[in-house]
């Protein structure tokens, strides 16, 4: 990526306050042209059965039209573990992500869609909007855990694990402590997760096995699973 794309990017990113609505999504859109050129694009193997199968520019307009501001970054193709169209963002549609989130264009998109049930959880079982997202993050090259010999949907962005969530009214609620907290967060969380089983292909939470205790896993593979 050239030195002006990511400036277009570094300056999106930062949400300066006050800036007009139009000229933010102008910029968006800009910034998804000069995304689409940066090594994304790929088109996944014909015959796999994984929803979301978006790619390069037509994904990232579809960010700009929600004013989902993203950026570039690297990946450890080298290694064997590529992302299709991978995206920087410091925020999604309404919550914000603690740490900004590193992941696909498809796996951002697959978030958008469902956060709306996220804060509908939030508001009904905590009385408080969710204004940031906590986790552990959606990249990782390496292989499945309990299985080496196979490569994780985090090798290719297209997963994310969720450690909690922080409400507008100051509270943290984490996996770890929450999901057998009190009741209002055991409610929040598992309907969360309920929804999450819904709308992911496989969602894994600390009733899967010993390696969730403390997060909430959700993918856009090809495989089908509800850990609840």
């Amino acid at each position: 990526m050239v030195e002006g794309q990511a400036a277009i990017a570094e300056a999106a990113l930062a949400r300066p306050p006050g800036t007009p609505r139009g000229a933010r999504v102008l910029t968006l859109l800009a910034l998804a042209v000069s995304l689409a050129g940066c090594g994304g694009g790929q088109r996944e193997p014909r015959g796999g059965s994984e929803p979301y199968r978006l790619s390069g520019a037509a994904c990232l307009r579809m960010l700009a039209d929600r004013q989902i501001v993203v950026g570039p970054w690297q990946t450890a193709a080298a290694r064997g573990c590529p992302v299709d169209t991978a995206v920087r963002t410091a925020a999604g549609d309404s919550a914000a992500f603690s740490p900004p989130l590193q992941t696909s264009c498809a796996m951002l998109v697959a978030w958008s869609d469902f956060e709306a049930e996220v804060d509908r959880a939030a508001v009904t079982n905590l009385g408080s909007r969710v204004t940031t997202i906590r986790h552990f993050g959606s990249y990782a090259c390496r292989a499945m855990t309990g299985n080496a010999g196979r490569r994780s949907l985090h090798a290719r962005a297209r997963a994310f694990d969720i450690s909690g969530f922080t409400l507008a009214d100051g509270r943290t609620v984490t996996v770890a402590r929450g999901w057998r907290g009190s009741s209002a967060e055991r409610r929040f969380l598992r309907a969360v997760a309920t929804a999450a089983c819904r709308h992911f292909s496989v969602t894994l939470t600390p009733d899967s096995d010993r390696h969730h205790q403390d997060h909430l896993h959700v993918d856009i593979g090809p495989w089908r699973r509800c850990g609840l």
